[in-house]
């Protein structure tokens, strides 16, 4: 129950636009409404979520047959893992369409989001369930990708100054060794 409620104190509601091109998206979920004539687009960011860190929910609400924005909207959204209620958004205005919602996830595992989008009339426009991944991540919170990419080049670094000190004892070494024989010629 504190885990929800510091969940909930912490969360921001933002707008934004789901784009595929957009590289640190997960891959985009769609669910559509033919009888209500809607289509919800949803994605997270980052792509591989982590642990007691916010993460970007994002929707998209479109006319299907248009595929204009619905405008004006109400949202409730419920964060579930393993039939535990995780966080929840009540009454979240959706104004162009496009919604964003920050959430944190206390542990890995499969999450489910399920929201309810109406009108600001209170008539119900689409119910949808959409899947949230957050990977095992054994080492404590960090991103694998950045940290291998921070460690390749440091890498690379530590090796070429490994490098150029074994040169220079090497060279240093030669040097003496031919100072050696011209002092024991003068002895």
């Amino acid at each position: 129950m504190t885990v929800t409620i510091l969940v909930c104190l912490t969360t921001d509601t933002a707008y934004g636009h789901l784009s595929p091109d957009n590289k640190k998206l997960a891959a985009i979920q769609e669910w559509n409404d033919e009888q209500n004539t809607v289509k919800l687009l949803f994605s997270y960011s980052p792509e591989k979520p982590l642990l007691y860190t916010p993460t970007d929910l994002k929707f998209s609400i479109q006319d299907l047959k248009t595929g204009n924005h619905l405008k004006d909207l109400v949202m409730n959204s419920t964060i579930i893992k393993d039939d535990k209620i995780i966080s929840k958004f009540n009454g979240v205005t959706i104004k162009n369409g496009d919604l964003s919602l920050k959430a944190q996830f206390p542990e890995d595992g499969n999450y489910q989001i399920i929201s309810q989008v109406r009108s600001k009339d209170n008539v119900a426009i689409a119910l949808t369930s959409f899947n949230i991944f957050v990977p095992l991540q054994p080492f404590g919170k960090f991103d694998a990708d950045s940290l291998i990419s921070t460690l390749i080049p440091a890498g690379l670094v530590a090796i070429s100054l490994l490098g150029l000190v074994a040169i220079i004892i090497f060279v240093s070494k030669k040097k003496n060794s031919k100072r050696k024989p011209a002092d024991e010629k003068g002895l």
